[in-house]
């Protein structure tokens, strides 16, 4: 008989810790989270699946959420901002999906609450920055602080992007390396796919960055410390490097598109240029069939024995006439 298998119900709670300075984090159950919440000097790591909906109906009662923050976790706006409130801050950043196949609807979006106490973030599909920040947690990564843990997440997130941009650039790579040795045929498609795919990267690290530079260390609330401050701007330098590397990748890409789309004009050109050239050759050919099969009177030849070797002989000699002319032109 076989044994059942027991799926734990989570209840759209993906992962939750109780992390605590100098301690290994702490997995946290769904049963123990109103407990932990009115708990004095804490830390909490909540990420919820918004595809549950009682995970959102959860954060839509949890009265330690501010309003306009569980209005913000819970909408379906698609575009990456951050909000200052009282004691923290709201916002949505860009991440990538857990499946990332470089087309850009694998692009993905985490939404994020942030004070002193607790962090908690939610998302519609695996996200890859948040599941390898679990993971860390899961291994006994210390984090200090709700900023230490932005700064960790936000770490992997310009990891992945990093690594991405660099996948995509190796794929250009090849196709450049294709295109040196005349096989540019069948790589218009993968230079599109590669160019969408660096676009839709740089609007999302393009929104992260301005984010994080503009409504984020500007406004930092009054209990982060000095190094968690430094440890942002130095992620903000770190992800401005990713985005100039993107750039460079997407000129290149943008360069071999247009030299592709060069090399075959110049095929087609020489295609039409042939045909031209055959028929140039063969149209007094035709004119002289056409000339002798007239059925009407008069025509040359038609009583003669040896007419249809003259009329040979009168297209050789157009022929011949034809090509030294286009010859002497230097044509061919």
């Amino acid at each position: 008989m076989r044994t059942p298998i027991e799926l734990p119900d989570h209840r759209g709670l993906i992962c939750g810790f109780l992390l605590r300075p100098q301690l290994p984090p702490q997995p946290l159950e769904w049963e123990a989270l109103t407990a932990e919440f009115a708990t004095a000097d804490r830390l909490i790591w909540l990420h919820f699946n918004l595809a549950d909906v009682r995970a959102r109906t959860w954060i839509a009662s949890c009265e330690y959420i501010p309003e306009v923050a569980r209005e913000m976790l819970l909408d379906s706006e698609p575009h990456i901002q951050l909000e200052s409130l009282k004691d923290g801050f709201v916002g949505i950043l860009g991440d990538l999906h857990y499946q990332f196949d470089a087309e850009p609807d694998s692009l993905g979006l985490v939404r994020i609450y942030l004070d002193r106490g607790c962090m908690i973030s939610v998302r519609g599909r695996p996200l890859k920055a948040t599941d390898r920040l679990r993971i860390a947690l899961l291994h006994g990564e210390q984090i200090e602080t709700s900023i230490d843990l932005l700064v960790h997440l936000l770490e992997y997130m310009t990891e992945i992007f990093s690594s991405v941009t660099i996948d995509i650039r190796e794929v250009v790579d090849e196709i450049e390396d294709q295109l040196l040795k005349g096989n540019f045929q069948d790589k218009r498609g993968e230079i599109g796919t590669a160019r969408r795919s660096l676009a839709r990267l740089r609007r999302h690290l393009t929104g992260n960055r301005q984010a994080l530079s503009q409504r984020l260390i500007p406004r930092l609330p009054a209990w982060c410390r000095e190094i968690d401050v430094s440890e942002l701007r130095r992620n903000l330098e770190r992800l401005d490097a990713v985005i100039q590397d993107l750039e460079l990748v997407q000129e290149r890409a943008r360069l071999l598109q247009e030299e592709i789309a060069g090399q075959l004009q110049e095929t087609v050109n020489q295609n039409l240029y042939m045909l031209s050239i055959v028929t140039t050759i063969f149209l007094p050919i035709t004119l002289v069939t056409g000339v002798f099969g007239m059925n009407v009177g008069g025509v040359p030849w038609t009583q003669e024995p040896v007419g249809f070797w003259l009329a040979i002989l009168t297209m050789v000699a157009t022929l011949s006439i034809t090509l030294f002319l286009l010859r002497r032109q230097q044509l061919f």
